[in-house]
C-alpha cells in the first residue's frame, strides 16, 4: 500500500508531526500503564485545551494515576503505525486503548486502507507484550457529519468488534452509540467536531464505566 501522507510534517495543515512526537518523547512515566494511543480526541483531552488532562480524569481504584495520553492530533493510522515505536513501545503498556478511525479519509486512505493500517499497530503491541489488553474504540459522533459519515462510521466500527471477538485480549469500545455522546448537541467545540469541556466530562465517564476492570488493577 503507498502511503498518502507526509509522515513527519502534514502539509495541508502546516503541522510537524516530528515537533509533536518528540515532546512526547520528554514525557516520562512508569512503565505498565494504559496508554491511549491514537487522533485528537485523546490529544485535546489535556489542560492545554482548558480540559481536566485525561491522566488526572481516569485514576486507578487507589487514586493513582495510570492513564498515558500518547494522541496525536492530525494523525491517521499511516502516522499512528510509523510512530508506534517511538510513542507506544517504550512506555511497555499493559493496556492500550486505540482509537484510528479519524483523518485517514481526508488524506485519501479508504475505509479498509484505514482499517488495514490499524490492524498494523494492533499486530505491533501484541507481538511485542504478549497478554496485553487492547480496547478498539469505534468512530466518535460529530454535528458536523452526513449520513454518509455515519454509514463508514458504522461499518468501520462493526469491523472492530468483528475482529474484537476473533482475538484473544481485545476489546471493543462502542462511543459510536454511546447514548449520552450521540443525542447531546451541545458538548461541541466551535469546530463542531471536537468536544467541549462538558463533553469531555461524559468523555471521561464513558470511559471509567468501560475500563472499571482495567482501572481497578491500578
Amino acid at each position: 500500500m503507498p502511503v498518502k501522507v507526509g509522515l513527519q510534517y502534514i502539509d495541508i495543515w502546516k503541522e510537524s508531526m516530528e515537533e509533536v512526537v518528540s515532546e512526547k518523547e520528554k514525557e516520562e512515566y512508569p512503565e505498565g500503564q494504559i496508554v491511549f494511543y491514537g487522533s485528537s480526541s485523546f490529544t485535546r483531552w489535556s489542560s492545554k485545551y482548558g480540559f481536566k488532562p485525561l491522566r488526572q480524569a481516569l485514576l486507578g481504584k487507589s487514586g493513582a494515576e495510570c492513564c498515558v495520553n500518547r494522541g496525536f492530533g492530525s494523525s491517521c493510522s499511516e502516522h499512528q503505525l510509523y510512530y508506534y515505536p517511538r510513542m507506544v513501545r517504550p512506555l511497555k503498556p499493559k493496556v492500550l486503548v486505540y482509537t484510528s478511525y479519524g483523518n485517514g479519509g481526508a488524506f485519501g486512505y479508504s475505509l479498509e486502507e484505514i482499517w488495514e493500517l490499524a490492524q498494523r499497530v494492533v499486530a505491533y503491541a501484541k507481538e511485542d507484550f504478549p497478554g496485553i489488553h487492547i480496547y478498539l474504540c469505534s468512530p466518535n459522533n460529530t454535528l458536523k457529519q452526513k449520513e454518509e459519515d455515519v454509514r463508514k462510521k458504522q461499518l468501520y466500527a462493526q469491523w472492530e468488534k468483528e475482529f474484537a471477538e476473533k482475538n484473544e485480549n481485545v476489546y471493543f469500545l462502542d462511543i459510536l452509540n454511546y447514548e449520552p455522546l450521540k443525542t447531546r448537541k451541545d458538548i461541541y467545540w466551535e469546530d463542531q467536531v471536537h468536544l467541549n469541556a462538558e463533553g469531555y466530562e461524559i468523555f471521561g465517564e464513558m470511559f471509567r464505566k468501560m475500563l472499571k476492570d482495567e482501572l481497578d488493577q491500578y
